[in-house]
């Protein structure tokens, strides 16, 4: 992962946290329970008592007759202490293991590592950190489904369709597209002339997508591009380091909004082919917004482009711009 070390070093202080967190919840439970049940605590003892044992008795030394017999009674010792334990808790109307280990992930145990490397649950945390970085100049908490009116569009025809009844479709189908947002997934390209809740839909199911707790990403076309090439070339601020192209290709959901407003230039079309490519072949999902038609999109970014762009659903705005719909009320 090229992501920039802030992020990883923020990863690991909040597994720290997590697992503080964790003891601490676990403390309060003992605590409790063991102050209501006393038996319980004199079980858990019981437990404790039987690995000092088994510890000392290795220690020790002997024979292996010796050993093998000792470290045989004091499990017998353990196994009947734990077995009790289960059984009181259970009498206490609790689970079995209410007072086990408490882990925000079963499968590192908080530790950020596995059998593979890093734990999915540090590579998620690591990547949340730098889409929420990213995310924190975006309008994601300005628009959501519920102001977006299809009363504002024109009940009459247009290219052979009603406007109302495909902006209504348009509406339920990126509704439904959120709610039931899962990977891997398609894509969606909304296209259509400014000013027609192209990038309102967007903010939409980017907003909706982050809270069902997936890592989502907003941004204009032209920022992110030209943000992309500032780091390549050396020009970023101080401070940023060549992970925002890292960033984008990792979001679980990326939302590319007004593409074909950038500057035309070969190295943005290539930034922007290597997001479909990467992203496509990985299973993440895309939506991309533009005011351009499809034969505009493969004029402007080739056949290679265009055709990653055909397999995404493609929903076509109509209309008025809805700005100047809002004024003339």
């Amino acid at each position: 992962m090229n992501f920039d070390v802030k992020y990883h070093i923020q990863a690991e202080a909040e597994l720290k946290r997590r697992k503080q967190a964790n003891a601490e919840e676990l403390n309060s439970r003992r605590a409790k329970l063991e102050q209501k049940y006393p038996e319980l605590a004199r079980a858990r003892i019981a437990m404790a008592t039987a690995g000092a044992k088994l510890v000392a008795t290795v220690l020790e030394g002997g024979t292996p007759e010796q050993v093998r017999d000792k470290l045989a009674l004091i499990q017998q010792e353990n196994t009947v202490a734990a077995a009790r334990l289960k059984e009181l808790l259970m009498k206490a109307k609790f689970s079995p293991d209410y007072l086990e280990p408490i882990y925000s992930c079963k499968t590192c145990r908080d530790t950020g590592l596995s059998g593979e490397g890093r734990c999915a649950c540090y590579i998620n945390t690591v990547k949340r950190l730098a889409a929420r970085d990213m995310n924190a100049k975006s309008p994601l908490t300005l628009t959501g489904f519920e102001s977006f009116d299809v009363a504002l569009y024109p009940d009459t025809e247009q290219d052979g369709c009603n406007v109302r009844e495909v902006m209504r479709l348009n509406y339920g189908l990126c509704r439904d597209y959120a709610e039931e947002f899962h990977l891997p997934n398609t894509g969606l390209l909304l296209s259509g002339k400014t000013g027609l809740g192209k990038t309102h839909l967007s903010l939409a199911i980017a907003g909706r997508v982050l809270a069902k707790g997936f890592n989502a990403i907003y941004g204009s076309a032209p920022d992110l591009f030209r943000q992309i090439e500032n780091e390549h070339f050396g020009r970023a601020e101080s401070g940023q380091s060549d992970s925002t192209a890292d960033t984008l290709q990792k979001a679980d959901l990326l939302v590319l909004d007004d593409i074909g407003a950038e500057f035309n230039s070969p190295f943005y079309s290539a930034v922007f082919y290597n997001l479909l490519n990467s992203r496509m072949n990985a299973g993440l999902p895309l939506i991309i917004s533009t005011n351009l038609t499809m034969s505009e999109l493969k004029d402007r970014y080739g056949e290679r482009v265009a055709s990653r762009l055909l397999t995404m659903e493609m929903l076509k705005f109509f209309g008025d711009d809805i700005r100047l719909v809002k004024l003339r009320q």
